[in-house]
């Protein structure tokens, strides 16, 4: 019997994550039937594309990349979140050679994300005993929409690498309770606390969920009980504040971005000076007292500033903007700061209620349904868990209702949710079994919903063809010359096109944010002449520039609204660029489709040797040297097209030829 429930349970688990896999896989085959291509990666997705590829091809990315943020380039490791990328392109090899590599890696997104749906299952099982919780938690995150939606493949995400490492840790966690042996219970903390460290390590907003972690613990220990008091508690703690200490240490990316620092390390220290002098015999309200000031000590003495402050502290700022315009993006981009303009974008934009309703239509209130059986039930009102699991989900939604992309967090918490609560109902009478079937029937409805229409839960308005078509002439004709495009197509442009260019698309430190700030300012406030300026003097050579830019349509999401200039003055550069791009004095188009143009850049010192060969075109020309005039004019004019005293001495000499002179020294008529 024992065999057979073995065999039944890893049938099960088998079952349910094929089920993740399948669904995930008929998304996206809609999404690419609708585009009518498979759509190439975008944005930080090409980025991550490009650093597999260049595991998979060279065995190794390099320590700094110079075609990225040119022409200073970045440390790869300190600037993305890197490792990921080496278990990528391992499995990618196992794939046969005739597949391409994107498609490839579009397979093992989605096999990898789905390792956490049997995670969630065994989170349930260890934390209630119920194999039935389990699979009802394992199903609702295969198959709902929130979980679904990032999940496709289509892009590639570090936190699809990092959420089975977080549910790997929350598992062993469970597993952690209820080992009969101590050193069971030893090694599923150890096992619990890798998995948290690999999460932070694969992405680092996992640092929301540690911060999430640290408060619980702390509310423990104010409240008394079930804190890091007991022994068991107390090492559990250690060992999982270890591994991210060691984690903090060892990665240079949470290294470079003072991850030891944060506020929720800041906590952890406060935690551990707590429990190491916390008073024992002192009255309960000045233990309190004690115990409050122990646990802000450290962050009152250090505050969360430095690399940590410069890193993320525009999160913060765009957090108060979002509070102060209630949570609406304001149709003046004047009255919020430029970090909080270029942030509030999706994936970091608020959430709606008809977005809510869209991501969770059913799990949103089954969840809340959940919760309140799982209060009825009095087994489990005595679980010092569920109070936790509570506060998690609570966060994670309020912190998903201002930045969308928590979803990812709420789907996990709620989920485990229903889990718990489908766990309970196996409980006390027989006619509260019959409740499970409204946990079933919503399952059911949430994967109709995903799979209604599954062509939308793409991306937005991508203009994928005129994308393809861009970076395939760039890397015929271009390659490797550098190009100053904007950030929503640079990374496609270095990834598929090959070419260096100036703007990174991440914004997680000071200078990437500047410089994409001071182009969009000489773009949209300065003239030409500036735009080109600023441009040479980075090295860029060619300028890709997206049509629309003064599209009436969703202004707040154009870059005319990042830098406050929703009405570019007349001078801008901008204008020419999309009005009149034949007319353009120091970018001379060389390409164009439906989306994009890419502009030539006449560069200052081509500018120079242009007008130095002017002048010597007109010397010659005074000197009665015609030949060597028409030369030096012709050469000044392949590098400025626009050169005047070149123009001047190819009319005056075509003109003399026309009359019959010839250069000085041969035979005049």
């Amino acid at each position: 019997m024992k065999r057979y429930r073995i065999a039944l349970a890893v049938l099960s688990l088998a079952a349910v994550y094929a089920a993740g896999v399948g669904i995930r896989r008929m998304v996206y085959e809609a999404q690419v039937k609708a585009i009518g291509q498979a759509p190439p990666f975008t944005l930080e997705s090409a980025l991550y594309y490009r650093r597999v590829e260049q595991v998979f091809e060279n065995g190794r990315i390099p320590e700094r990349d110079a075609d990225l943020q040119y022409p200073e380039g970045v440390v790869a490791a300190e600037t993305d979140t890197l490792g990921s990328e080496y278990a990528y392109a391992a499995l990618a090899r196992l794939f046969p050679r005739s597949m391409p590599l994107a498609d490839r890696l579009r397979w093992i997104e989605v096999a990898w994300f789905c390792l956490g749906i049997p995670w969630m299952a065994l989170w349930i099982r260890w934390r209630s005993g119920s194999w039935p919780g389990g699979l009802v938690a394992a199903g609702f995150y295969a198959l709902a929409l929130s979980s679904v939606i990032r999940s496709t493949g289509q892009e590639l995400l570090h936190e699809n690498f990092a959420l089975p490492w977080l549910l790997a840790h929350l598992a062993f966690e469970a597993l952690s309770q209820r080992a009969a042996t101590r050193f069971a219970r030893l090694g599923a903390l150890v096992l619990s606390a890798a998995g948290l460290a690999l999460a932070l390590v694969g992405w680092d907003l996992i640092q929301f969920y540690v911060l999430l972690w640290m408060l619980a613990a702390a509310f423990r220990l104010l409240g008394g009980r079930h804190g890091p008091a007991g022994r068991w508690a107390w090492l559990g703690w250690a060992v999982h504040v270890g591994a991210l200490l060691l984690a903090g240490f060892w990665n240079p990316y949470l290294r470079a971005h003072g991850f030891l620092g944060s506020p929720a390390m800041l906590l952890g220290y406060g935690i551990a000076l707590t429990g190491a002098a916390r008073p024992r015999a002192a009255p309960p309200a000045r233990s309190a007292l004690a115990t409050v000031a122990l646990l802000l000590a450290p962050a009152l003495a250090f505050s969360w500033g430095g690399a940590y402050r410069q890193a993320y502290g525009h999160f913060l700022d765009l957090l108060v903007a979002k509070l102060m315009c209630l949570n609406r993006k304001p149709a003046d981009p004047g009255l919020l700061s430029f970090d909080a303009r270029i942030l509030w974008v999706p994936g970091l934009n608020s959430a709606t209620w008809a977005l809510a309703s869209r991501f969770f239509p059913v799990m949103l209130p089954l969840t809340l349904f959940a919760i309140a059986v799982l209060l009825f039930k009095k087994s489990f009102r005595s679980d010092p868990g569920l109070a936790r699991h509570v506060f998690f989900i609570s966060a994670s939604f309020a912190t998903f209702v201002f930045f969308v992309r928590f979803h990812v967090l709420v789907a996990v918490f709620a989920a485990g949710a229903l889990g718990l609560a489908a766990a309970s109902l196996g409980e006390g009478r027989r006619w509260y079994r019959w409740l499970g079937v409204l946990f079933l029937a919503g399952m059911g409805a949430e994967a109709a919903h995903t799979l209604d229409m599954p062509e939308r839960w793409g991306r937005g308005q991508v203009y994928y063809k005129e994308m393809e078509e861009l970076t395939g002439w760039m890397k015929a004709h271009v390659r490797p010359e550098p190009v100053l495009a904007n950030f929503g197509i640079s990374a496609s442009i270095l990834a598929y096109a090959e070419c260096p260019v100036l703007l990174h698309p991440k914004f997680e430190s000071k200078e990437l944010r500047e410089r994409v700030r001071a182009y969009g300012e000489k773009l949209f406030l300065g003239t030409e002449r500036e735009l080109r300026d600023w441009a040479d003097g980075l090295g860029a050579r060619y300028l890709v520039f997206g049509r629309g830019e003064f599209a009436a349509v969703e202004p707040q999401r154009q870059m005319r609204y990042f830098v406050n200039a929703l009405n570019p003055p007349p001078h801008a550069a901008a204008r020419r660029l999309e009005q009149e791009p034949g007319q353009a004095r120091w970018f001379r188009m060389v390409w164009e489709n439906r989306k994009y143009r890419v502009f030539r850049i006449l560069t200052r010192a081509e500018e120079g040797a242009a007008r130095r060969y002017g002048i010597e075109a007109e010397e010659a020309l005074q000197r009665g040297e015609l030949d060597r005039a028409e030369e030096q004019a012709t050469s000044a004019l392949l590098l400025d097209a626009r050169e005047e005293t070149a123009q001047k001495v190819l009319q005056h000499v075509g003109s003399l030829r026309r009359q019959g002179f010839r250069s000085e020294g041969d035979e005049n008529p």
